[in-house]
C-alpha cells in the first residue's frame, strides 16, 4: 500500500510541474450506518482523488490514463470503538483510443448487460442498484473495443487472475493467472443484442461462460440476461450452472412521473444435463422511484428471494445539488445470507450519505 500511494503522490508532482493537460477532481463521501440489531454504528469517510491527463495526442488518436487512489477512514462501535485507515489503488489504466478503436491496459472497471437490480450478467464488478457512488472494484486487465459505423462493437479482453469479489457467483480464480474473453454486440432494428464468453481456469478446473443479452424499447422497455457456465471435472462445483434474468420498466406520466422497475431471476444447477435442474432458486425485484422536484427524488425498492422465502426492502430519499448530494436510507433486509445480492448488512438499519464532488 505504501509502494502505491508514494507512485500516486509522485505522480501528482509530476503532473504539476510538467506541461501536461490534466484534469484533477476528488470525490469524497460520508456514510453513516446505523444497525437496530444489537445498537451497532458505522461511520466511513471515503475520499478518492482522480487524476486524467493526456499523455500524447494527434488528430487521430490519443494516449491518456486515469489514476485514481482510494482512501478510507473508518469507525464503528462493534469491538471498544475500532478507529482505521485503509487506503489503495482504485483505478489505473493507460488507454489508447481513435474513432473507432480503444485499447486499455491497467486496473479498470469492465460491465455490461442490461439489468440493474438482479444480474445474471455481474462477471467483473460489484456495482449495487441501491449505491449512488456506483463504486466498484476494478480489475487488472487489457481490454480491447473495436467500433463499427453502424454502432455494432466487439470487446476482447484478457484479466490477471486475482479478481476480488466482484462477480455474482463469488468463486474465483487461481491468482496470478490468465483469464480471456470476449464479446460482441450488434443493434438489430427493434433491440440491442450481444454474446459473451469467457474462460477461466479454477486450480484444475476450467470454466467457460456464454452469456446472451438483449434489449427491447417499445411501450415499454424489456430486456433479458442468460448465462451457462460449464465446469469441467470438479468434486466442488457442478458440471452446469445457468442464470436468467428477465426485466422490464416504465414511466407512469402522472406528476413529475413515476418510473416503475421490474427484474425476475433464476438460478439452476445440474450434474450432466444442460437442460436439467438438480437445484433451483428464484428471485423477483420491484424499484419505484419518484422525483418530488428539481433536487428531490423518494425511491422504494423490495426483493423476494425464494431461497430464503423472505423479503428484503429499501427506501430513501435523495436531494441533489450540483456538487454535493444527500442520501437517506432505510434498509429492512432478512437476517443471514442472500443468495442473489450482495447486501452487507441484515435486519433493520438506517444509513445517512452525503457525496461530494469537485
Amino acid at each position: 500500500m505504501k509502494k502505491m500511494f508514494a507512485l500516486f503522490i509522485f505522480i501528482l508532482f509530476l503532473t504539476s510541474i510538467n506541461c501536461i493537460e490534466w484534469d484533477l477532481t476528488h470525490d469524497i463521501t460520508f456514510t453513516t450506518t446505523f444497525h437496530n440489531k444489537q445498537n451497532k454504528l458505522e461511520s466511513i469517510l471515503n475520499y478518492k482523488p482522480k487524476l486524467d491527463f493526456d499523455l500524447y495526442q494527434q488528430k487521430e488518436y490519443l494516449f491518456d490514463t486515469e489514476l485514481s487512489y482510494d482512501f478510507n477512514f473508518s469507525y464503528n462501535n462493534f469491538n471498544d470503538q475500532d478507529l482505521s485507515f485503509s487506503g489503495k489503488l482504485y483505478r489505473g489504466c493507460l488507454r489508447y483510443s481513435s474513432s473507432q478503436t480503444e485499447l486499455r491496459v491497467g486496473l479498470q472497471k469492465i460491465n455490461f448487460g442490461p439489468a440493474q437490480i438482479l444480474r445474471s450478467l455481474q462477471w467483473f464488478d460489484s456495482l449495487d442498484y441501491y449505491d449512488p457512488t456506483q463504486t466498484t472494484e476494478g480489475v487488472k486487465a487489457l481490454l480491447g473495443r473495436y467500433y463499427f459505423l453502424n454502432n455494432a462493437n466487439i470487446w476482447l479482453w484478457g484479466i490477471w487472475g486475482d479478481r476480488n469479489e466482484t462477480s455474482l457467483d463469488k468463486f474465483f480464480s487461481d491468482e496470478n493467472n490468465l483469464e480471456f474473453g470476449g464479446r460482441i454486440q450488434y443493434p438489430f432494428e427493434f433491440c440491442d443484442a450481444a454474446l459473451t464468453f469467457h474462460h477461466c481456469k479454477l486450480g484444475t478446473t476450467r470454466e467457460n461462460r456464454f452469456g446472451f443479452d438483449a434489449r427491447w424499447d417499445f411501450i415499454v422497455g424489456l430486456w433479458l440476461e442468460a448465462v451457462t457456465t460449464k465446469f469441467s471435472e470438479s468434486v466442488f462445483l457442478p458440471s452446469w450452472q445457468k442464470y436468467m434474468t428477465l426485466g422490464t420498466d416504465y414511466t407512469i406520466s402522472y406528476g413529475n412521473g413515476i418510473y416503475i422497475l421490474a427484474e425476475y431471476f433464476v438460478y439452476s444447477e445440474s450434474e450432466n444435463d444442460l437442460f436439467a435442474s438438480s437445484y433451483q432458486t428464484e428471485a423477483a425485484a420491484v424499484s419505484i422511484s419518484y422525483p418530488l422536484g428539481l433536487f428531490d427524488s423518494i425511491k422504494a425498492a423490495v426483493i423476494y428471494d425464494w431461497a430464503i422465502e423472505d423479503f428484503s426492502r429499501s427506501l430513501s430519499y435523495q436531494r441533489t445539488y450540483d456538487n454535493m448530494s444527500f442520501n437517506l436510507n432505510l434498509l429492512w433486509n432478512p437476517e443471514g445470507s442472500n443468495s442473489v445480492q450482495m447486501i452487507s448488512t441484515d435486519g433493520i438499519s438506517a444509513q445517512l450519505m452525503i457525496v461530494c464532488s469537485f
